[in-house]
């Protein structure tokens, strides 16, 4: 059947071999080459689509059409298989006469003679432009964020294995990897509306498309998440100077309806390198940015060995929590606050700390990445809150009162709808009023990513009878407008602002410019850190509430707080645990 199909067919293009031509001229771009490569025969297809006439085409070779679009390494595929004696198929980006660019799909033949030796060979093509056009639209919108129109993170992905890759082609080449988010972002979304948040995200798109290289990328991986791929951008402007440059639009006013609003960024920088991959880079400028949020923010930081050391360290507490939540190495302190009106300590504050195995006893503020940690704190979290009950019962049955218990709650605490109902739970089992607890969230808690979320928590534990102390004031970025919205009823101003008021007029000025702040908004004022007698007679005269440090008394363990009724102060005065 097939033998008598061939004969026919070929009898048919025999009789009709006009016809036939006219069918292959219209369809098919075809091309002839002797085995250099050098064209012998082209078809009027092939004039059409590449521009040439057929003079310029015939005695020269395909790369009168070389688009430079396929690297060398296509093109060595391509001829270790025809030269093989083996049929090629493939798609070819050509560049015409006039410069356009088009696409053909290829399939290139050997060309035997009579002894079957290779004696040339045949290209025949279809063109194929607009649908690789289509099909790179598509790609583009799947690559795009559609909100600024910049790469999205898929997009990045493939921007950032395209850099390693011509960075491992050329190692003198400076690449770099820019990742920053926005500090403040989330306020404006929470008080302005997700349409302002938008504005912002796109007039910052803008400015970092105006700032950046046209051939470098600018990518959107998602919220107030961005990065940077430099390459052409540093031929312009030193590293230093070009961060300078971001910081600064950054952090310009941002007009949204009738209100300007302003952000900032955390910049984190890593070199590429061959010899890493896209995956570690990512890692590498994550944990840039993550030291310049913990540095304060609104600033860069590059990547650098002694950040990577930082990283395993944390790394390492991380696994040592671990292992502490379940050896019960973590244990709650008690540290005695001063009323200045009664001279007594009606109020205490639960501070954590760790009997590490190697390392001894260590402050929270010697694991504090432990509280950022989601997974572990959902698992230290009913632990502190058995460790609270048991010293409660304690201090039920060996005293007749007690001061007022202040708790720290991190962003995760306030999260943790589980953490809420344990604390009102015990709080009720032991026959306590929440409002006997004062809970403290320090500013930064406010200020960080979801601060929606915990603002409807606070408000929730302020109606429940929580009284609410606001720490480090004075330290973030909060809006004042924020006190308004939240009934806080005390502020604490950190040690960090009080440790130079002996020394320093301006330290003073701002102790007392805050203490004047709290206080018009109706706030009663904590200054923790007190060392010295000298700063504590600076503080009441400065019109301070209640003190708390070193100087009043340390944190002493549950145990020790019911023997120590009176605590002695190194000037022998001798001051009252008492309820408030």
């Amino acid at each position: 059947m097939s033998l008598k199909h061939d004969d026919r067919l070929r009898a048919l293009t025999h009789q009709d071999s006009d016809f036939w031509a006219d069918v292959v001229d219209n369809v098919l771009i075809v091309a002839i080459t002797d085995v250099r490569g050098v064209i012998t025969y082209v078809n009027d297809r092939f004039c059409e689509i590449s521009r040439y006439p057929r003079e310029e085409l015939l005695g020269a070779t395909h790369r009168i059409v070389n688009s430079g679009y396929h690297d060398a390494s296509f093109f060595r595929q391509m001829y270790r298989t025809i030269r093989g004696g083996e049929i090629w198929r493939g798609n070819i980006c050509n560049r015409a006469k006039d410069g356009t660019l088009y696409w053909v799909a290829t399939t290139i033949m050997p060309k035997p003679n009579s002894l079957g030796a290779v004696e040339g060979y045949v290209a025949t093509r279809f063109e194929i432009t607009e649908l690789m056009n289509t099909r790179d639209r598509l790609k583009s919108l799947a690559a795009t964020d559609p909100l600024t129109g910049l790469f999205n993170r898929g997009g990045f992905n493939n921007m950032l294995q395209a850099a390693v890759e011509d960075k491992s082609q050329n190692i003198t080449r400076d690449i770099m990897l820019v990742m920053f988010d926005l500090d403040g972002f989330k306020q404006i979304n929470d008080i302005h509306g997700h349409h302002a948040g938008d504005v912002v995200l796109k007039v910052i798109s803008n400015r970092l498309l105006a700032l950046v290289h046209p051939e470098d990328a600018v990518c959107r991986l998602g919220g107030d998440e961005f990065a940077l791929i430099l390459n052409h951008t540093l031929h312009k402007y030193p590293l230093s100077l070009m961060l300078e440059k971001l910081l600064a639009e950054l952090e310009a006013p941002i007009e949204v309806g009738n209100t300007m609003v302003n952000v900032s960024g955390s910049i984190g920088v890593s070199p590429i390198a061959s010899q890493e991959s896209a995956e570690s880079l990512q890692k590498n400028a994550d944990i840039a940015l993550y030291a310049a949020k913990r540095a304060g923010g609104h600033q860069a930081r590059m990547f650098d060995i002694t950040l990577h050391q930082h990283a395993l360290e944390r790394a390492q507490i991380l696994n040592d929590a671990r292992e502490g939540v379940q050896k019960d190495q973590f244990e709650l302190y008690y540290q005695p606050i001063m009323n200045f009106s009664t001279g007594r300590c009606d109020q205490i504050e639960a501070l954590l700390r760790w009997h590490h195995p190697q390392r001894g006893l260590l402050a929270a503020e010697s694991f504090r990445d432990v509280f950022l940690d989601a997974a572990l704190a959902q698992v230290m979290s009913p632990r502190l809150v058995k460790s609270f009950q048991n010293d409660m019962r304690m201090w039920n049955t060996s005293l007749d009162t007690y001061p007022n218990l202040t708790i720290n709650l991190s962003r995760l605490d306030l999260l943790n709808i589980g953490f809420q109902n344990d604390l009102e739970a015990e709080i009720k089992r032991q026959g306590g009023k929440a409002s006997d607890y004062v809970l403290e969230v320090s500013e930064s808690v406010l200020a960080g990513r979801r601060s929606d979320r915990v603002l409807q928590r606070l408000q929730e534990l302020k109606e429940l009878g929580f009284q609410l102390t606001l720490d480090d004031f004075g330290l973030a970025t909060l809006p004042i407008s924020v006190l308004r919205t939240i009934s806080f009823t005390q502020a604490k101003i950190s040690r960090g602002l009080v440790k130079d008021i002996e020394t320093s007029q301006q330290a003073c000025d701002v102790v007392a410019h805050l203490i004047g702040l709290a206080h018009a908004f109706g706030l009663s004022v904590t200054v923790s850190g007190v060392e010295t007698k000298a700063q504590m007679d600076a503080l009441r005269e400065m019109g301070a509430d209640r003190i708390q440090g070193f100087y009043i008394s340390p944190p002493i363990s549950a145990a020790n707080l019911v023997l120590a009724e009176h605590i002695i102060a190194p000037d022998h005065t001798e001051i009252t645990l008492q309820a408030s």
